[in-house]
Parts: C-alpha cells; sequence; structure tokens
C-alpha cells in the first residue's frame, strides 16, 4: 500500500508542475487534483478548488469558486464511460473568459466503472460554433456564451435574453438600476416579472437593503395595508431586523383604492422617496384600468414614472432553447442526478408549443420532466401529461380565425362579461359586485344601464334592490 501511494504521490506531482491544465474528478463529481497550468489560466488556486463538488451548470460570477468548478463539471454521459470533448467558456477569477475544448477521458475500475474522470484543457476560438460538439453540449456552450455577454454587458446573468424585446428590456432595467424612481412591469402572467425586479434591486445602491414582494391579489387587503402601513412607517422591528429597499407590489389591480393613497401618502414624502423604492407589476393594461377607474389617476402617474413592458415567451423563440437549458441545470444544482440536455425532438415540440402560462409554465415543465426521467437526456417519455395533454388540443386542427370586432365592441361584450361574472358570484348582490369590480355602486349601476344588464326579467327597480343589497 504505502508502495503505492507513493507512486501515485509522485506521479501527481510530475502531473501538477506540467503547464497543460488538468484536474481529476470522482465518480461523486469531487474535485480532487487541480494542476498549476489550471491554477495559471483559471487564477485560483489548488487550495480553493480540491474538495469541491461540481455541477453540471452554467455559471458566470467571477468572484465564487462554486463557478468555475460548475465550469469543469464532465457531462453525466462521462460518468457512463462515455469519453467526450465538450466545448467551454471557463471564467477566470478576474473576469477573463477562456474559452476552450475540455477533454474528458473516464478512468474505470475493474468492475468496468468510472471511478474518475480527467479533464485536460485546451484553448480555442469559439466554443459554440465546432461541429464536433453533440447538440445538447453547443447549447450548454452557447448559454454560457451569452451570460458571459450579459454580464460584460449589463451586469446580468441571471437574464436569458437574445430576442431584440428582451434586449430592450434589459437596457431599460440598466436606466432603472441607476434611478430611484418607481418602475412598473406589465406583461403576461409567467413572463418573470418578479424576477427582474429582483435584478434591479439587486443591482443597486439599495442591495443590502431588503426586498419585500407582496401580492396584492393573494394577500387580505386589510393584512396587506397594515404591512404596508407598517413598512412606511418603520414598524418593522421584530419582523423585519434589515430595512426595506423595495415593496414589489404584484397583481395591482387587486389594489384597493384606500391602499392606493396610503401608498401616495406615504411615498411622497421625501424620506420615504429616497429610503424605500417602489416597483409594481401587472398582467392588465393600466390604461384600462385607469379608463374603469380601478386605479387613482394620482397614482397611475406615480407608478409609471418608468413602464417596462415584457413580453410573452411565444414570442421569444430566440430565446426558448436557451432557456430550456438554463432552467435544465438550474435542476442539476446539488443534486446526485445529473441531466445534460434534451434528446432530438424534444426542443422541437417547445418551439411549437404556445405557453400560455409563460416562463412559469416551461420551468414547471423540466422540473417534472428532470424528475421523471432516468436517462442523461430529457426524452419525449419524460415529459408530464399536461405537456402532452396541451400539445394535444393543439394538433385537433387550427383554430377558426375569429370574427373582427371593433374596439368598442369587443370592450362592450368584456365589460358586460366581468359584470355578469361579479353578479353571479355576489348572488346579484350589486353592492358585493361593485366591491368586486373596484367601481362605486352608483358607477356599476351606471354602467348597468347603459349596457342594458339586467336581473331577471325585469329591470330592478330601486326598492327591490335595496332588498337584494
Amino acid at each position: 500500500m504505502k508502495r503505492g501511494s507513493g507512486r501515485r504521490t509522485r506521479l501527481e506531482t510530475r502531473l501538477n508542475v506540467l503547464e497543460t491544465p488538468m484536474f481529476l474528478v470522482d465518480a461523486s463529481r469531487t474535485i480532487l487534483f487541480f494542476n498549476r497550468g489550471c491554477e495559471k489560466i483559471l487564477e485560483w488556486s489548488a487550495e480553493d478548488i480540491l474538495g469541491q463538488t461540481c455541477d453540471y451548470a452554467v455559471d458566470a460570477d467571477a468572484d465564487e469558486f462554486e463557478s468555475v468548478c460548475n465550469l469543469l463539471c464532465p457531462p453525466p454521459e462521462v460518468f457512463k464511460g462515455t469519453r467526450a470533448e465538450v466545448p467551454r467558456y471557463l471564467l477566470s477569477q478576474s473576469g477573463k473568459t477562456f474559452p476552450c475544448m475540455i477533454r474528458y477521458s473516464p478512468l474505470l475500475d475493474e468492475q468496468q466503472q468510472t471511478k474518475l474522470v480527467l479533464g485536460i484543457l485546451d484553448h480555442i476560438e469559439e466554443p459554440h460554433t465546432l461541429p464536433a460538439a453533440s447538440p445538447s453540449q453547443q447549447l450548454h456552450a452557447e448559454l454560457a456564451a451569452l451570460r458571459l455577454s450579459l454580464r460584460n454587458r449589463f451586469r446580468f446573468s441571471t437574464v436569458i435574453a437574445k430576442n431584440e424585446a428582451m434586449q430592450r428590456v434589459l437596457r431599460q432595467m440598466e436606466l432603472a438600476i441607476r434611478a430611484s424612481q418607481p418602475v412598473h412591469f406589465s406583461g403576461e402572467t409567467g413572463t418573470g416579472k418578479e424576477h427582474l425586479a429582483r435584478v434591479i434591486h439587486f443591482e443597486s445602491e439599495q442591495r443590502r437593503k431588503l426586498f419585500v414582494p407582496l401580492n396584492c391579489d393573494e394577500l387580505p387587503p386589510r393584512e396587506l395595508k397594515q404591512t404596508i402601513k407598517k413598512i412606511f412607517q418603520r414598524d418593522f422591528e421584530e419582523a423585519m431586523p434589515l430595512e426595506p429597499g423595495v415593496i414589489f407590489l404584484s397583481q395591482i389591480e387587486s389594489l384597493t383604492r384606500d391602499i392606493q393613497e396610503l401608498i401616495l401618502e406615504n411615498h411622497q414624502s421625501t424620506t420615504h422617496k429616497e429610503n424605500i423604492r417602489l416597483i409594481t407589476a401587472s398582467s392588465y393594461s393600466l390604461s384600462d384600468l385607469l379608463e374603469q377607474e380601478r386605479i387613482l389617476p394620482e397614482f397611475f402617474y406615480q407608478i409609471t414614472t418608468m413602464e417596462i413592458e415584457i413580453p410573452p415567451l411565444r414570442e421569444r423563440r430566440e430565446d426558448l432553447e436557451l432557456l430550456a437549458q438554463h432552467f435544465l441545470e438550474n435542476e442539476n444544482r446539488y443534486q446526485q442526478k445529473q441531466v445534460s440536455g434534451f434528446a432530438p425532438g424534444v426542443l422541437s415540440l417547445f418551439l411549437d408549443y404556445f405557453w400560455p402560462a409563460n416562463l412559469d409554465e416551461l420551468s414547471r415543465i423540466i422540473q417534472a420532466a428532470f424528475r421523471a426521467t432516468s436517462e442523461t437526456l430529457i426524452t419525449r417519455e419524460s415529459l408530464p401529461l399536461r405537456f402532452n395533454t396541451g400539445m394535444d388540443a393543439r394538433s385537433l386542427g387550427p383554430a377558426l380565425s375569429p370574427t373582427m370586432q371593433t374596439l368598442e365592441e369587443k370592450l362592450r361584450q368584456v365589460e358586460e362579461e366581468q359584470i355578469n361574472h361579479a353578479l353571479a358570484l355576489s348572488k346579484n348582490n350589486r353592492t358585493e359586485a361593485a366591491k368586486l369590480l373596484g367601481l362605486t355602486r352608483a358607477k356599476l349601476y351606471r354602467r348597468m344601464d347603459a349596457l342594458d344588464i339586467r336581473i331577471g326579467e325585469e329591470p330592478a327597480s330601486p326598492q327591490k334592490d335595496a332588498k337584494n343589497d
């Protein structure tokens, strides 16, 4: 044993002084060897890297050794005994990028199981254009290149954006980071509005303060009002030991008028305006909400100082495959099981899908597929039933083109549907229906008269309505 140990020590010593960068990873993805060539290129010492576990996931944080470790991680198929040449963008501690080809060689034990993986780094020009790499490895390299590019240009490494509309969003966010005025995000449900709001906060000077997300649709109005009041009045010593820097109000279409007035009263104060930033989000048009008198004019102008519109996923075809790879690699983090990409045909299915719930739905589909697969790739068979059902629904045939309506007719139809729905929920109690719609009772009466909405066979008289209410 001692003689064998001595030979291994001498071999490690010889390998360590080589200029050729090389490293060793064991079957549990722990880095056991990191030679001087790697230290020179990546600017991290072996002492920092050895013993760390790596995951097959792209990172772009030059200050974290975890980023370097993950970028060295072999693809899962290498641990099955397959040699691989994988294009990568490595990141040095000083933030420099190093395009390379990592040549992985599995070292087998007597039972032909992978005991160690040897990695050797070769400098190349553009890793994501190499034809030798598999499609999943190409996508992995392209994702790394994009994240590094966005980090260098915008300082955003967690936002995936090649699409022109999303590039515009990033430019607006860059302006928002340097400012302190309110920001409003508009876009369909699931487009990532809260994540973008967090990016603005954590890249701003307020990053050391709390980001406080409040969903106006889920929290009861009384609880929401008390929470907002406590935040502005600094009455949060026990509940919030750190000082809030941002209040993020999502689904503000559900915000009651009295809470809007409370926010206006407190946020317009010079002291509070400097210390607590207001970021809001809605899935509805604020102009329509203003016209429907669901938000106060003063509140509308206060929160729309800077408005950022987020495109739906179906309009981001350039980003879809990269987003899918991004969500998949996030699933790899801190997991024993590792999945490198998607089997042929899966990404084509994604491109054909409508994604009604946008990024939230894509993330949930990939989470379910990751849990279901036992392979190193996501296959069609591992996709969840709800996705296949959605695809089947779209394959029944093209939808008939809707009959074109004038804007006035369409708005009248929508308003009538909403009023009838509110009346049904309130069991024809018009006072309750008005509250559900965010209208005054008198306003509801006027709209019902204008739309000729009647309860029962006969127009309701004031006496009947008083009994009904």
